[in-house]
């Protein structure tokens, strides 16, 4: 016996399609919204980081250079003058714990009578989370100078 096989009326067919292009049309207008969403968190994160964007990048925990950029925000309004030139690729840096670092180095600025005058420093700092960059996130354990 032969199977008879019925063609489906041109009106469902018609309906199905129309269906499946909705169900398809609304998948993607949801992967949308998802997708914007995601932005909006990520902007928002952005710009309440206060710009940096450390939140980007994979290490969370500060090098040396970021300590060394926090050491002299602390350093800088101890020294009387307002020309200081910090060495920039002249300190040392040490780790003593996990989030507890040492810099060493020296700022060199000119006093009131003109004269050059060197200060070296020792600073301790320790690090107590969040956007590496912004001092808030550092406490000053110890800091010692000496003009020379």
């Amino acid at each position: 016996m032969e199977k008879i096989y019925h063609k489906a009326r041109p009106d469902q067919s018609y309906l199905k399609d129309k269906q499946h292009k909705k169900k398809t049309a609304m998948i993607g207008v949801w992967m949308l919204v998802l997708f914007g969403i995601i932005f909006m968190i990520v902007v928002i994160k952005f710009a309440t980081s206060g710009g940096s964007s450390d939140m980007l990048t994979f290490t969370m925990f500060p090098n040396s250079d970021d300590a060394y950029q926090v050491a002299k925000q602390y350093i800088a309004p101890t020294i009387k003058s307002s020309n200081l030139a910090f060495a920039e690729d002249r300190y040392q840096f040490a780790k003593k714990s996990d989030s507890v670092f040492v810099i060493k180095s020296y700022v060199t600025s000119i006093d009131e009578k003109g004269a050059k005058v060197k200060t070296n420093f020792q600073i301790t700092l320790k690090y107590d989370g969040g956007p590496k960059a912004v001092q808030d996130n550092w406490t000053m354990i110890d800091m010692n100078e000496v003009a020379e």
